[in-house]
């Protein structure tokens, strides 16, 4: 029973077998649930820190100070040789992370109308995170924001992002981190792990490049 339903499930991602341009709406609402370029990211909330804490690693723990040590490549992607310990996490939680930059995600939200699509300009590689609670809209957050995210790849220097935007909607955000595209992703880099800070949750998710290939393309940025 358990093979029959994996192999529905693969053959039933009919985007696939199918160029952009035909994609239909059931394809699009896929693409946007259940394809290389979306997870689910597990998200860790360390505990709540005293006032010394607060006050020796920013209100935010964004610095090297109390609480950035959970923020190590390290503790939460195991790309390193550390033996770093994290406090035992209060709650564990997923938030939706969307490879957004990529043209099969774009072509996907305008398929469907997803009116909660973030909106940004450049040549990014860009990426979302949904639904983030306990966020207050605060001048130097979208700062404190950047400091504390990059994506990694094997072998070679992180890549922070140039800039983060905020998306509000009533006690829930959108985070968007815009990444360089001036350093380019390859397949070569194989997995890509996207590792953000956020307040007091800590995430760290991989993306395989192999699998984010369309039609013998890597689908990372669509210049726009």
């Amino acid at each position: 029973m358990f093979f029959s339903v994996v192999l529905l499930m693969a053959t039933d991602a009919s985007w696939k077998g199918k160029p952009i341009s035909q994609w239909n709406a059931d394809d699009a609402k896929q693409v946007l649930s259940n394809s290389p370029w979306v997870k689910k990211a597990v998200v860790t909330t360390l505990p709540q820190r005293s006032e010394a804490q607060l006050r020796d690693g920013g209100r935010m723990g964004m610095s090297q100070g109390a609480g950035l040590r959970a923020l190590d490549p390290s503790i939460l992607t195991g790309l390193g040789g550390g033996k770093h310990l994290v406090a035992k996490p209060r709650k564990r939680q997923t938030l939706l992370v969307r490879w957004e930059s990529a043209s099969a995600i774009r072509s996907a939200e305008l398929k469907v109308g997803d009116e909660r699509a973030p909106a940004w300009d450049g040549d990014y590689y860009a990426i979302a995170v949904y639904d983030v609670p306990d966020l207050e809209d605060q001048k130097t957050l979208p700062v404190e924001l950047k400091k504390a995210a990059f994506l990694r790849r094997d072998g070679r220097k992180d890549l922070q992002p140039l800039r983060v935007d905020l998306l509000f909607d009533e006690e829930l955000a959108t985070v968007v981190y815009l990444f360089p595209r001036s350093e380019k992703i390859t397949k070569e880099d194989k997995d890509i792990w996207f590792v953000a800070q956020i307040g007091r949750m800590h995430m760290a998710q991989s993306f395989h490049a192999e699998e984010m290939e369309f039609q013998g393309k890597l689908e990372l940025a669509t210049a726009r």
